[in-house]
């Protein structure tokens, strides 16, 4: 009988334990932060691509800064697939009623185009300059 009721204590203190572990993980794993992703940028003064953390529910105003050099001159990235030119965008104010064609490379004009990549763990990369930026083209 003693046997018994030593377990079940045992037992019990072996779930308290538990479930204030249980608790604690999930209070932790909580995030108070606000949701990032990481944009790919071009600082088109200094000639480089980075990487940005943008908080997704904030506007991200375009140009912005840049860590590379003074003043508003980084732009969202682009490469094109076809000829590899690395190009700046200038995205479009988004107005009611108004229709954008996508970017498209300043050099051949092609449209299959991606953000450019980054050597695995790096946060920059020097590029050839100078970067040209393309601006939206309105629909006719």
């Amino acid at each position: 009988m003693k046997k018994q009721k030593f377990f079940q204590g045992l037992l019990l203190i072996i779930i308290v334990i538990a479930l204030g572990f249980v608790a604690r993980q999930l209070r932790t794993g909580v995030s108070t932060s606000a949701a990032t992703y990481d944009r790919i940028m071009v600082d088109i003064q200094a000639n480089k691509i980075f990487i940005q953390p943008t908080v997704v529910s904030a506007p991200a105003p375009v140009p912005a800064d840049s860590p590379f050099s003074a003043g508003k001159n980084a732009y969202p990235a682009f490469k094109c697939m076809k000829d590899g030119t690395i190009f700046a965008y200038e995205e479009p104010s988004l107005s009611p009623g108004s229709q954008q064609v996508g970017p498209r490379c300043p050099v051949c004009g092609g449209s299959d185009i991606m953000p450019p990549q980054l050597p695995a763990g790096q946060k920059s990369m020097d590029i050839t300059g100078p970067v040209q930026t393309v601006k939206p083209t309105p629909v006719s």
